[in-house]
């Protein structure tokens, strides 16, 4: 059994809520309601920049931040990832990928004429953790400009287009960029595997770098901002004796000791810090549900409402009065809300539901908790359909998330709420490997991937039979990502279970998917899965290619053309494997996308198929 905070939790008493509101709900309907993925504030306060796919495709908007009408800024066929507006208040800087290959340019668009321009024009070659320099000459960002799948920090110079490499990567990759307040020092995170990461400082002037927390192998340490004095780092680390992410402060110094600010028993996080007070924002993660508070560096705090649901962002204002949040609730989208510190007041800024849709269209989920086979406590969420009666005859669908080192919130998925509304209940588990319950709890996977996790879902199947709702010859699986991938370990090693799987995504041969994704990725699985030629037992048994032969259930496979993390040669070749032996195989690859869809047409119609495929297999066909 893994120690995890998910054993102090009880389930909630599980029904079928009555709701005379409930109907089944329309696809297309659903996907027009806005997503918001990311916020910044103008310098002078008065607007919020969001990137948001309004139209279709995700493109940048401004609103007052009083609220009022939103404007678009940017119009592209690309998703476009919101970064800062410059210090003086003259651009806007963001970042673009081609067709999902996450290899994104730099773009600037003039906040008075409206025109873009690419300042770094390179062809696959990543750049990240952009930050301006105060005096909004240069920036600073990691960039694999040299060599595929290295991060180093690059300054580039605005007025000369001049680019040079001031930090290296031999001592690891550099990540979450930050300057000091006075722009004389640059805070940053190394890692080698995206799985440890150390934190540094490097005297611009000097040019020196400070190792104030090294890469050791057993912690991560995210930089996350600087006290106002230049003389502390905030960092979000589980560099301590419970394992548990925490917000600490660091000095300037050689191997700093880390000053705990807010270690509890459950993860959090920094969210951001006051430009104005010594003030900061964090988040407590709660079994997917998310608390915002805001404290000083005396240990005063106060609790944000709405005080459950998700954040995806908090930003103080440029004059510390204002924090503006990104919210959603299982039964309500992303949406942008500004809450104002002195009088302690709450106001929504957009609204992404459309017209015929609100709340009472939508059911909350409820936290369940229950044993795996080794009795390590898993918690997550149940869906269940409004008006429904526990005569053991429902449809139901397990739902692993991606990740796996990622987590199913207490949050807004369509997907999720067209299933329940049509009489799945779905069933969205924090198995082992998710964050949000201690680093022994995350790293449990290492050497057992594939296995560990799939026990847990196999576990979720026995515990949807005790609701009393589900039939169980009517139970799929679908998930995207590793979910994805353990959609397909479902299929090859516990067959019996299964009546059909959607796989988006995926992986399936680990010994191909390695050869084939990011260098980056690479380094991650290696430390997640050892070596393919030392570790090459372990490489073929968690590969369900080669078990494709044990399928039973008819298979679903979504896919990106362009997917640089599981590369659509997995899907290809399950799909191929699997056809041999009979099953009923259904592939879709979108030629315009990569790990993921974000083009609205594109996921209308990955999740008509899928919504199609699981009526016909599972459910009960309905008229396309």
């Amino acid at each position: 059994m893994i120690p995890t905070p998910a054993a102090k939790l009880a389930s909630d008493s599980i029904s079928s809520p009555s709701n005379p509101a409930y109907r089944p709900l329309d696809i297309d309907t659903l996907y027009y309601t806005r997503s918001i993925y990311a916020l910044r504030w103008s310098v002078d306060g008065e607007h919020l920049y969001f990137e948001t796919n309004i139209t279709g495709r995700y493109n940048i908007w401004r609103v007052p931040s009083a609220g009022g009408w939103p404007v678009q800024l940017t119009v592209s066929e690309e998703k476009t990832d919101l970064a800062d507006p410059s210090p003086d208040g003259h651009h806007l800087l963001y970042a673009q990928d081609y067709q999902g290959d996450e290899k994104p340019n730099l773009y600037l668009l003039d906040l008075t004429e409206y025109k873009t321009s690419n300042i770094t024009n390179t062809d696959k070659r990543g750049h990240r953790d952009m930050q301006w320099n105060p005096d909004s000459r240069s920036l600073v960002y990691a960039a694999e400009r040299d060599i595929p799948g290295t991060y180093p920090i690059f300054q580039h110079d605005l007025a000369t287009g001049t680019v040079k490499k001031i930090i290296s990567s031999e001592t690891g990759d550099c990540e979450a960029v930050e300057f000091s307040p006075d722009g004389k020092k640059l805070a940053f995170s190394r890692t080698r595997n995206y799985q440890y990461s150390g934190v540094s400082v490097y005297d611009l002037e000097a040019r020196s770098e400070i190792v104030l927390a090294p890469i050791d192998d057993r912690a991560t340490s995210i930089v996350g901002g600087w006290t106002r004095d230049n003389k502390r780092v905030y960092v979000t680390s589980n560099a301590n004796d419970k394992g548990m992410e925490a917000v600490a402060l660091l000095d300037i110094k050689e191997n700093a000791e880390f000053q705990w600010l807010t270690l509890q028993d459950w993860d959090s996080q920094l969210a951001d810090v006051s430009p104005t007070e010594d003030k900061y924002a964090y988040i407590v993660n709660e079994a997917g549900n998310i608390h915002l508070y805001i404290r000083d560096l005396k240990g005063e705090q106060e609790e944000i409402p709405p005080g459950h649901g998700v954040l995806r962002q908090a930003r103080f204002s440029p004059d510390g009065k204002r924090l503006a949040i990104i919210h959603a609730l299982g039964d309500s989208p992303h949406d942008i809300w500004v809450y104002d510190l002195k009088a302690r007041t709450l106001k929504q800024v957009t609204y992404s539901l459309v017209g015929g849709l609100n709340q009472d269209n939508f059911v909350q989920p409820n936290l369940i908790v229950y044993p795996a086979q080794d009795q390590t406590p898993i918690s997550g969420f149940l869906y269940v359909p409004a008006n429904v009666k526990p005569d053991r005859s429902h449809p139901a669908i397990v739902y692993p998330h991606g990740g796996p080192q990622w987590q199913h919130f207490n949050s807004w998925y369509p997907n999720i709420q067209y299933l329940t509304s049509h009489g799945y209940l779905v069933i969205a588990p924090n198995y082992r490997g998710s964050t949000g319950y201690g680093r022994e709890f995350m790293e449990s996977l290492r050497k057992d991937a594939g296995r560990g996790d799939l026990n847990d879902l196999v576990a979720a199947v026995d515990y949807l039979k005790t609701t009393g709702y589900v039939d169980p010859k009517k139970i799929a699986i679908m998930g995207g990502s590793w979910g994805g991938y353990l959609t397909l370990m479902a299929l090859t090693k516990t067959p019996e279970i299964w009546a059909a799987g959607v796989s988006i995504v995926p992986l399936a041969n680990w010994f191909t998917a390695h050869m084939n994704e990011d260098p980056v990725l690479q380094k991650n699985d290696e430390w997640l899965m050892g070596n393919p030629v030392q570790d090459h037992g372990l490489w073929q048994d968690r590969s369900p290619l080669f078990f494709a032969d044990r399928i039973r259930a008819p298979l679903l496979l979504l896919a990106g053309q362009n997917d640089i993390r599981c590369p659509v040669e997995e899907t290809q070749q399950m799909a191929e494997a699997a056809r041999k032996n009979g099953t009923t195989v259904e592939v879709k690859i979108y030629e315009n996308e990569g790990h993921g869809f974000v083009r609205r047409e594109n996921e209308i119609d990955a999740f008509k198929r899928a919504a199609r495929f699981l009526d016909e297999h599972v459910g009960q066909p309905r008229p396309s």
